[in-house]
């Protein structure tokens, strides 16, 4: 009896308060496809799919490259007794489709895995490949910190803000690509299995598989950890995420770290030197010919050069970013290219980031030091037309009038004076949708597409309960563990609180100790003197509690206290949960 009451008060303190998680955001429902009436696309994007057919690609004699499976290729060298695998789809699912299309061309054990880079579309379909063997992993040395932010501290607001750039609660008839591919294939159907890399390298590294000669070249810029797989033999270059069918994404609006735009076109030079015969993308058809493949390559640098330079420069000129974006636009001989199109990145988007990556957040105008808050910002607007009533009027006259992008601002100002008010929360759903459809960038269009169905049918895009096997918990760092507790502490409960918790892992030998202190939990990874709990655990047990594979009530009632026990453990622990991201504009409780 006094076990069952333990649980039960156990029960009560995590469904008070939660424990933070690491894969699942629980508050969010099932991904399911909605529906736009009558939804359209702009005619060049529809145009655009044709490039993102289903069909494996003959490269070359033993090279295929599978497009159109997911929203990256998966690239198979067949050797004298083995395969090797270049990128491998973001899902189990996507992962297994690919390898039955490479079954039927070849048997061979696959000895060896490639990532380009660290993109969720190119690792986490890698234990699909994997299975019934033990192949070797390669990738930068870069690669396995950037996966861990991208699953630790990072991961409820970037899978947030992926679920609306990638159109995943979007049917076919809103999401008509990705830009670079068909779709992304995550949400609470798929299974992700991720293999942490066995062989890395820093700048160049000569490898032989199966018999097969390749050259793995460090080259940053869509990430830091980009490498290109070089076949110096038959002259076949494989560039991962570098250059593909669209204007790069210099930055992107899920959200990123500072992507080198120096670095980037410099990293394009590479394809240059090399002269390839065939160059192999991560994204869309293989490009044969040398001087094609020049051809393309030398735009495409030029590109991201012009938008480098001509920023900066408008940067030492004072310019804000809202000014550089209306200064500086591609010569027409490179807004033409097929490949720079802006599908999936823009050069606005790229200038704002250059700026910000070189100067920061601060435009240089002395308004922007200390701006009014959004509310009163918005209560000014409001004064300025008379009213919240005739700043609605207004709204709807710049909508009538085709002004879609004025009436999305103006809707923003009456939604933060009055979150509820259903005529500007119908008229900014219009304007989304109507942006939507005229916009090009595969991006932007499900953002707007996305948000207005966030608005009317009132759920936040999310990954949702993405599906983690234990093995693959088990390979991340228990680090970023700690990091994303960290950052989910909430301040309010823990604000007069000073409480030692320490954690040995017996099964590893580390330990750490969470020091909370006055809204601030600071890690350490050793014990603590006299901790006010001390509790031994299993680290594979630890990660899958927090990863929602175990459920926290049993999970924490099964601990080994030293010092403290279960309640107050318990207590402790619903101070940390991660926060689910909220809609910009969704309705006041």
């Amino acid at each position: 009896m006094k076990k069952v009451l333990l649980v039960f008060v156990v029960l009560l303190l995590v469904c008070a308060g939660g424990v933070g998680l690491f894969v699942k955001l629980r508050s969010q429902p099932a991904m399911e496809k909605k529906t736009i009436a009558n939804v359209q696309a702009a005619g060049s994007l529809k145009e655009h799919t044709k490039h993102f057919e289903r069909k494996v690609y003959k490269v070359a004699d033993n090279i295929y490259s599978a497009v159109g499976f997911g929203l990256a290729n998966s690239i198979m060298i067949e050797g004298d007794d083995g395969l090797i695998i270049v990128d491998t789809m973001e899902s189990l699912q996507e992962a297994r489709e690919v390898l039955a299309e490479f079954r039927k061309i070849s048997d061979k054990p696959i000895k060896a895995i490639i990532y380009t880079h660290n993109h969720t579309d190119h690792i986490f379909g890698a234990q699909a490949f994997a299975e019934g063997g033990e192949p070797e992993v390669y990738a930068h040395e870069n690669l396995g910190y950037y996966v861990n932010r991208l699953v630790s501290k990072m991961k409820p607001i970037i899978g947030n803000r992926s679920m609306r750039m990638f159109g995943n609660f979007l049917d076919q008839e809103g999401l008509e690509n990705d830009g670079i591919g068909p779709f992304l294939g995550i949400g609470p159907d798929r299974e992700l299995g991720y293999i942490p890399p066995t062989q890395t390298f820093r700048d160049k590294m000569d490898v032989e598989v199966a018999g097969v000669k390749m050259e793995l070249i460090y080259a940053p810029g869509e990430t830091n950890d980009t490498i290109y797989v070089w076949l110096k033999g038959p002259r076949i270059l494989m560039t991962g995420d570098n250059l593909y069918r669209s204007f790069p994404n210099l930055y992107t609006i899920r959200g990123t770290p500072y992507r080198s735009v120096k670095s980037w076109y410099q990293s394009v030079d590479i394809i240059r030197e090399l002269k390839p015969e065939i160059m192999v993308p991560s994204h869309g058809q293989p490009i044969f010919g040398a001087e094609k493949v020049y051809a393309i390559a030398t735009d495409y640098r030029d590109a991201i050069q012009y938008v480098h330079d001509q920023g900066i420069r408008c940067v030492n000129m004072g310019m804000t970013p809202d000014q550089i974006v209306e200064q500086v636009h591609l010569p027409p001989h490179l807004a033409a290219s097929p490949y720079l199109q802006e599908y999936y990145g823009k050069v606005s988007w790229s200038l704002r980031s250059l700026f910000d990556g070189n100067l920061g957040w601060f435009d240089g105008d002395s308004a922007t030091l200390q701006p009014l808050s959004q509310k009163d910002n918005a209560q000014l607007m409001a004064d300025l037309a008379g009213g919240k009533d005739k700043l609605q009027k207004e709204a709807q006259a710049r909508f009538d009038q085709g002004q879609y992008q004025a009436a999305l601002q103006l809707t923003g100002y009456i939604i933060a004076l009055d979150p509820q008010n259903p005529d500007a929360r119908g008229l900014r759903s219009q304007a989304l949708i109507k942006m939507g459809e005229r916009e090009e960038n595969a991006n932007a269009r499900h953002y707007y597409l996305t948000e207005a169905l966030e608005i009317r049918d009132g759920f936040v895009a999310s990954t949702g309960d993405v599906k983690s096997s234990p093995e693959m918990v088990h390979r991340f760092p228990i680090e970023g563990f700690f990091e994303l507790m960290a950052v989910g502490l909430d301040p309010v409960k823990s604000a007069d609180l000073d409480q030692k918790v320490s954690i040995r892992f017996t099964d590893v030998g580390k330990d750490f100790t969470i020091h909370v202190r006055r809204g601030v939990a600071e890690i350490q990874p050793r014990l603590l003197d006299n901790p006010d709990i001390l509790v031994k655990v299993d680290s594979k047990i630890w990660k899958e509690m927090l990863s929602g594979l175990r459920n926290p009530v049993t999970t924490m009632a099964g601990f080994d206290y030293e010092k403290g026990g279960t309640i107050a453990f318990a207590k402790f622990m619903k101070m940390f949960k991660t926060p689910a991201p909220k809609l910009a504009f969704e309705p006041a409780a």
